[in-house]
């Protein structure tokens, strides 16, 4: 049985065993909509708000699945006019490295990252333009003596507070620096996993990333 890490799973395992199946599980866009009927039966519509995309879209989606052998139809709900169609996937899939369309798992990762940094490289021009930023500072800070870059803007302050904000570096740690870092990420990681997702009426969509992985000095 797999190990797990963030959580626990004590179901049946489903094993991949068909390119096709690794295909969509290795698309970032196809998991999302496979995600709500991990271990649940589902109908579509109910399916579709909690990935926060359309009916139609999450349907095509459904056809995929259902043909690749993912997902499968396991009843109808009744209702007036047309019942509900009900599905679910297993709760628990492993993936074998050797389905997976990507040479090596560096590959995997680039991949399934690709998506990821290109929403994020739109959101946050997208953000910078609403605050008028044209161009970058570089300087050092009077209180602290570090050294920052950073988007130049007038309404920079306001942008932190209100519209995100994004930290992306390297840094140099020591053992209690990184125990102590490790600790905040584990508790800030645990906050977010206790938060409701999905669409729901009120909510927007964020893009959260967090990374704290060691590097070889060569890549420092």
């Amino acid at each position: 049985m797999p190990q797990t890490i963030l959580g626990s799973y004590t179901g049946e395992w489903f094993t991949v065993q068909t390119p096709e199946q690794a295909r969509l599980l290795s698309d970032a866009a196809a998991l999302t909509m496979l995600q709500p009927f991990m271990g649940r039966t589902l109908g579509a519509a109910q399916a579709a708000r909690e990935a926060g995309v359309s009916v139609e879209r999450l349907s095509y989606r459904i056809r995929q699945f259902v043909a690749a052998g993912l997902l499968e139809c396991v009843g109808e709900q009744p209702r007036r006019g047309r019942p509900v169609r009900l599905y679910r996937a297993a709760g628990g899939i492993f993936l074998p490295f050797q389905y997976t369309p990507f040479a090596d798992l560096e590959a995997q990762l680039a991949g399934n990252l690709q998506p990821i940094q290109a929403a994020k490289a739109r959101a946050l021009a997208r953000v910078l333009a609403e605050v008028h930023s044209d161009g970058r500072v570089l300087y050092r800070d009077d209180t602290s003596g570090k050294v920052y870059s950073e988007a130049a803007s007038s309404a920079g302050a306001s942008m932190r507070r209100s519209r995100g904000s994004n930290r992306t570096g390297r840094l140099w740690l020591d053992e209690t620096q990184q125990a102590e870092l490790q600790a905040a990420y584990d508790a800030l990681s645990a906050r977010i996993q206790a938060l409701e997702t999905g669409l729901r009426e009120g909510a927007k969509p964020y893009l959260l990333e967090l990374t704290l992985v060691p590097l070889d000095e060569a890549e420092a």
